[in-house]
């Protein structure tokens, strides 16, 4: 929550402490600074995550229905990390934590994007080499679900996912 509120950079040890109802010793006596909470939170969000998409994955939506249900999944349970003040946080000042994210999605992306065309009864995606889908997919969610293309465009991360989740979908239709 105040991860939600300040962003990772502004909020400190003894807000933190305050905030879980704890002392700042109890903290140090398990983290030793706070990028290692802050890492840790993410890999929490990250294992979190992972699982529910499995679990989504598993029923073999169709592509929309999948999409819809991931982005809803990300947006419900990781506001501390989709707003600006977290986006700009990790842009400027823990971008090798946001490379871990990166490597999360992508891996994942990756996956969902196998499966979907493995599936898939459109006869034009069949044609196409699964590889090349897959890279197209990737290098557009690198390139505009990222701190610096939201930020510097004004934009949500919400309204990001949700325009970029549209456009990809219209060219599988």
């Amino acid at each position: 929550e105040l991860a939600r509120v300040k962003g990772f950079y502004n909020m400190n040890m003894d807000e933190l402490a305050r905030q879980a109802g704890v002392s700042k010793r109890t903290i140090y006596r398990y983290f030793r600074s706070k990028e290692e909470i802050i890492e840790a939170s993410l890999d929490a969000f990250t294992a979190e995550m992972a699982r529910k998409i499995e679990t989504i994955l598993e029923k073999d939506l169709p592509a929309p229905e999948m999409i819809a249900a991931i982005m809803n999944n990300l947006i419900t349970h990781g506001q501390f990390i989709i707003n600006p003040a977290v986006l700009n946080d990790l842009r400027i000042h823990y971008p090798q934590l946001w490379k871990k994210i990166d490597s999360f999605r992508l891996e994942r992306a990756r996956g969902a994007i196998t499966r979907y065309t493995q599936q898939s009864n459109n006869p034009s995606l069949q044609e196409i080499d699964p590889r090349i889908i897959t890279a197209v997919i990737l290098a557009s969610v690198q390139a505009v679900l990222n701190p610096d293309f939201i930020l510097e465009n004004n934009l949500t991360f919400e309204n990001t996912a949700t325009q970029l989740c549209k456009f990809l979908m219209a060219g599988f239709s």
